[in-house]
């Protein structure tokens, strides 16, 4: 049986190394291959497979089941339909649901609701000041924002705006506050959210990351959920721009030390109930998300959003050993040989 790993670079990454000698314990051949490998006329993927300890080119039927890097979608739209046509992708489609789009459907379950963020998008000027005077301080991202970038906190401090980026702060009057929306937010798909702090005793923002992969029985499965730590940092916790990570336990013990066990609850409960009501809602299914979750003060779980291509290293081992799974539990049901 052959599983296709589809990225855009030719030289395979470590993690599809590690990936492919799992797979061989389950009966799989992993092909690593780019969009430009794949023959649209002939149905043919010309790739590697990993043999002998070395990557050796090989050509095959196009897989049945392909591992697929989600950015793909935008650049390689021909391929990736035709793809998506003859074979079950994994995601088949960029991203799992917009920032705004997540907060509207948590709203509308009845099951976790509890978890929403009031968030709408910012058509003009008078939205931005709105919501930062009625909650005081507030969160400022792009709809389809990417690690943590152009994230900004805004909040009200006698009659001015305190606005911060990343590890800086900087006061504001309303005029220069304007000037700052006209020139960084207008028309760019922003949105505003009321800001949930979610900060550690030394004050400096987290959330917790709680990684899931569909697993040989095609059910969801949590990796790990482990904090993220954005040290020094006035607004997010993307340890892309300085920052850590840490078990979720010890954490929990450290900044709720009366209420860690119920504070892990919630987190636990919200990895066994959120996947599948996420799919329920979108009627469509995925294989991995990354779910990032803030908590306030009162040890209150909020989702800040679902990622659809989770950073892995954290969970290296486990992730090789539970997809070299479903790629066996979905290339089964396909009925491969």
């Amino acid at each position: 049986m052959y599983a296709g790993y589809l990225r855009k670079i030719d030289k395979p990454s470590k993690i599809a190394k590690i990936i492919a000698i799992t797979c061989k314990q389950q009966g799989i051949e992993l092909v690593y291959f780019t969009p430009k490998d794949v023959n649209l006329k002939t149905h043919m993927v010309n790739g590697k497979i990993f043999l002998n300890n070395q990557w050796v080119k090989i050509e095959v039927p196009i897989p049945k089941c392909i591992d697929v890097n989600p950015y793909l979608y935008f650049s390689n739209k021909k391929v990736m339909g035709y793809l998506n046509r003859n074979s079950i992708l994994s995601p088949n489609q960029f991203g799992i649901i917009s920032k705004d789009k997540l907060q509207r459907k948590l709203l509308e379950s009845g099951k976790v609701n509890y978890l929403a963020i009031p968030t709408s998008k910012i058509s003009n000027f008078n939205d931005l000041l709105y919501y930062v005077i009625r909650f005081k301080k507030v969160v400022v991202k792009p709809k389809n924002g990417l690690q943590g970038k152009n994230v900004y906190v805004l909040k009200v401090k006698d009659n001015d705006f305190l606005l911060g980026l990343q590890k800086s702060e900087e006061k504001v009057t309303q005029e220069q506050l304007q000037i700052f929306y006209e020139e960084s937010l207008h028309n760019k798909g922003y949105l505003i959210q009321k800001y949930i702090s979610s900060t550690n005793i030394h004050g400096d923002p987290y959330d917790c990351r709680i990684h899931l992969e569909k697993d040989g029985q095609g059910e969801w499965k949590v990796l790990r959920n482990y904090i993220r730590i954005g040290i020094g940092q006035k607004v997010v916790s993307n340890i892309n721009q300085g920052g850590g990570i840490g078990d979720l336990k010890p954490f929990l013990q450290s900044n709720f030390p009366s209420d860690w066990k119920k504070v892990r609850s919630r987190i636990r409960k919200i990895g066994k109930v959120l996947p599948y009501e996420i799919e329920k809602v979108l009627d469509n299914k995925f294989s991995t998300m990354g779910i990032d979750v803030g908590i306030d003060k009162g040890g209150n779980p909020y989702v800040f959003e679902i990622n659809s291509y989770p950073i892995v290293s954290p969970v290296l081992a486990d992730v090789a050993m539970t997809r070299a799974e479903y790629y066996k539990y979905v290339l089964e049901k396909a009925n491969c040989k």
